[in-house]
């Protein structure tokens, strides 16, 4: 079936035919009167539905019937009669949506104003469910991300990898900074120092730290994304939390301060592990 007729027959359930009448509909359309066998031809109706299909369509006023004899056929009734009262119906259910989703906003916006402490909480379970989240918040970043990294990590594929990156890239495209502090144990981290090389190339700050306390990102000072690593433990699944509370958040813009002046730069690492990685 054409693309077009797709979306013809598309538009037409949407005014309120069965798949079938949008079929016959539209095969008689192109025909302007025919046989129901014809139709049936045309449409791919299957022949125990045709008649019923055709029945209904003349009911509804689509179609008018013609008898000569025992032969009967079928013609198409002008379509800016028929379909007229259809357009008035959507239109006022498009009417009544509006006014539902303007009484939706309200009732968000009431709610917001309502928020519990615990609200400024964001559980999130699962590589795919943090992967997502976190470049959604990447990609929100105006000014500044700093960041322990640290294992486990959600980008558990080559193509979020990918996707990770690409997104911090465009904070230092937009003119914002990025610091990220490290935990590596090589060799078996050795993956992840293939990552500095690309991030430090955009214009991104790197050191290195022998242990990290926690794993966490920080986006424009305002928004916290922490490990749970005693749940994740636990359960074997990643687990994170988005933090939105100011005096939270400070404290732990403090936490990357003193870390990040106690850690090694990448280029002296390097030069202290040049059997490992390369200079």
């Amino acid at each position: 079936m054409a693309y077009e007729s797709k979306q013809l027959i598309s538009c037409l359930t949407d005014l309120g035919m069965s798949d079938r009448e949008a079929r016959v509909y539209l095969a008689l359309l192109n025909k302007r009167n025919a046989s129901a066998a014809d139709l049936q031809k045309l449409s791919g109706v299957p022949q125990s539905k045709v008649y019923e299909t055709i029945d209904s369509l003349v009911r509804q006023g689509y179609f008018s019937e013609r008898k000569v004899g025992r032969k009967r056929t079928f013609e198409i009734i002008d379509p800016k009669q028929t379909l007229a009262s259809s357009f008035e119906i959507l239109q006022k259910r498009l009417k009544e949506s509006y006014t539902q989703k303007k009484q939706l906003e309200s009732i968000f916006k009431l709610s917001d104003k309502q928020t519990e402490p615990l609200e400024y909480i964001e559980i999130l379970r699962g590589n795919e469910t943090i992967h997502n989240r976190y470049c959604q918040l990447v990609r929100h970043t105006e000014g500044e991300l700093l960041g322990f990294g640290r294992g486990p990590y959600a980008c558990d594929t080559s193509d979020k990898s990918e996707e990770q990156d690409d997104e911090e890239g465009k904070i230092l495209e937009r003119g914002g900074h990025m610091r990220w502090v490290y935990e590596v144990s090589m060799p078996q981290d050795e993956w992840v120092t293939e990552i500095f090389g690309t991030l430090q190339g955009k214009g991104a700050e790197i050191r290195i730290a022998k242990t990290l306390p926690i794993k966490m990102m920080i986006f424009d000072r305002q928004f916290l994304l922490v490990a749970e690593e005693e749940s994740s433990i636990r359960s074997g699944e990643l687990t994170m939390s988005i933090i939105k509370q100011g005096t939270i958040v400070k404290a732990f813009i403090a936490l990357f301060e003193h870390f990040w002046s106690q850690s090694t730069a990448l280029k002296k690492w390097k030069k202290q592990n040049n059997s490992l990685v390369e200079a």
